[in-house]
């Protein structure tokens, strides 16, 4: 038995209402979950949510699994009062061992407890959100997509945004840099239909795999299986010639006709502003369902933090692989959620020798396209705590000596104030900033004031503060 979305959900019921919500009064599928998970967010709480009745469904769903760090951290088998730094450290140990997958038999494999085809297929079974009021429709949001490149045989798994189209039919919109667009156009040259699966619900790890860094030739069911710490269990389709993951909720299974294609958006981005329609992407043709007994739909609001969460260990870990090629002495990275969890990092280094902060700065951009914003902090600061950044910045650093600006570089095209050849016209480019907020390493600076270390570690609130 596979850890799945099930075990997840009741692991973080038992911690309690920081990490679990129910909802049980019926809600309405445009709009209303996204708003309830937002006001939430308003009161700095980002607990997963079950909601027990969706209008027009008889399915319960899941959504914010990525809502904090720390439910990150409990995905990878961490429990939430270790220090956040472990976290990243967890994800990159696992995805550097990847584990095969094992295969299971029909009867074995609870996906397959419902087997839906032909005239029967049916979307509007399913909780589909419409996630705010200026999307072109509803939407599949972390549902993986599993295809095959025809040349390799290798299988590929990602996350993307499927638009509905139909009882039996979506859109698949591929950023042109996925590995899902190679194959997909591979497919187009050689003018034939790709086959496809989309599963939806399962454990967070294993759709964090979907959303790894690696070659084109990578298996992301393997990467699956290390960050659950197991191997993933598959089971074969009904109707294509691709692998399932067993203990999924759901199974959407189809082809995509290269010579029939759709268009979505606009779409509620992870920037926090509505991403343009485009036109053409890929349609599938829904050709079999398969589902637990009782399934259990998993969304995710685009536009909230859960969206960048989700993929954030994977652009962090990116990041720090490549910095400590030219920096060895990097201790960590982190993206924030204010930064849109990939628009700006945090970069702590040891510094040891002159013009290593800029070193640090110059390899985190290059590591990662859609970074714009690169801070290099020292080793002592709490990059966790932004205000420890921002004091950071403002002591340590000066303008004209301090900081780098490097413009018309690749970028991320869905950032709203992103420019082209043309800096009057929408493009792929972002001026890149590099703020190396560390101490000089050979000079002497003012020392930090640090609270005494006994008297920290001997002291506990509980023992002097009187309860109210």
């Amino acid at each position: 038995m596979n850890k799945d979305l099930r075990s997840f959900l009741a692991e973080c019921r038992q911690m309690g209402p920081q990490f679990f919500a129910s909802v049980s009064r019926t809600v309405d599928p445009i709009h209303e979950p996204c708003v309830i998970q937002q006001k939430l967010a308003a009161a700095n709480r980002y607990p997963v949510i079950r909601f027990e009745n969706t209008k027009g469904s008889d399915m319960p769903m899941a959504t914010n699994l990525f809502g904090s760090y720390e439910l990150l951290g409990l995905a990878l088998g961490l429990s939430p009062d270790q220090p956040k730094g472990e976290i990243l450290q967890r994800f990159r140990e696992r995805v550097e061992k990847p584990l095969p997958t094992i295969e299971v038999p029909r009867d074995k494999a609870p996906v397959k407890e419902i087997i839906i085809q032909k005239d029967d297929v049916d979307l509007s079974q399913f909780p589909i959100i419409k996630h705010a009021e200026g999307n072109s429709g509803k939407y599949i949001t972390v549902g993986c997509l599993v295809i095959r490149d025809p040349d390799t045989g290798v299988l590929n798994a990602g996350m993307y945004r499927h638009e509905i189209k139909g009882k039996n039919r979506f859109a698949c919109m591929f950023n042109p840099a996925h590995h899902a667009a190679y194959i997909y156009r591979r497919y187009k040259e050689m003018n034939q239909a790709m086959e496809a699966v989309l599963f939806i619900g399962h454990h967070p790890a294993a759709v964090m795999g979907a959303l790894a860094r690696g070659p084109i030739e990578s298996n992301e069911f393997e990467i699956m299986g290390a960050l659950m710490g197991e191997s993933l269990e598959v089971v074969p389709a009904e109707t294509v010639n691709l692998p399932v993951p067993a203990w999924a909720e759901i199974a959407i299974e189809g082809i995509l006709d290269p010579n029939e294609e759709t268009a979505d958006g606009p779409f509620s981005e992870y920037t926090g502003f509505y991403g343009p329609s485009k036109d053409p992407v890929g349609l599938m043709k829904i050709t079999a369902i398969t589902t637990r007994r009782d399934p259990i739909y998993h969304d995710l609001d685009p536009s909230h933090r859960e969206h960048n969460l989700a993929g954030v260990l994977t652009f962090e870990s990116s990041i720090f692989d490549t910095v400590s090629k030219l920096v060895p002495s990097v201790t960590g990275v982190y993206l924030p959620p204010s930064g849109s969890c990939v628009f700006t990092a945090y970069v702590k280094i040891k510094k040891r020798v002159p013009g290593e902060g800029k070193s640090a700065g110059m390899a985190a951009l290059a590591a990662e396209p859609n970074l714009k914003i690169a801070i290099v902090l020292d080793d002592d600061i709490d990059f966790y705590n932004e205000e420890q950044v921002l004091w950071a910045i403002a002591t340590h650093m000066e303008g004209d000596r301090d900081l780098a600006m490097i413009p018309y570089a690749m970028g991320a095209h869905l950032n709203p104030s992103a420019y082209g050849e043309v800096r009057t016209e929408k493009g792929p480019m972002n001026t890149k900033i590099l703020i190396d907020a560390t101490r000089p390493s050979t000079l002497p600076f003012a020392d930090r004031i640090q609270p005494p270390q006994k008297a920290w570690d001997r002291i506990r609130l509980e023992d002097y503060l009187d309860e109210t």
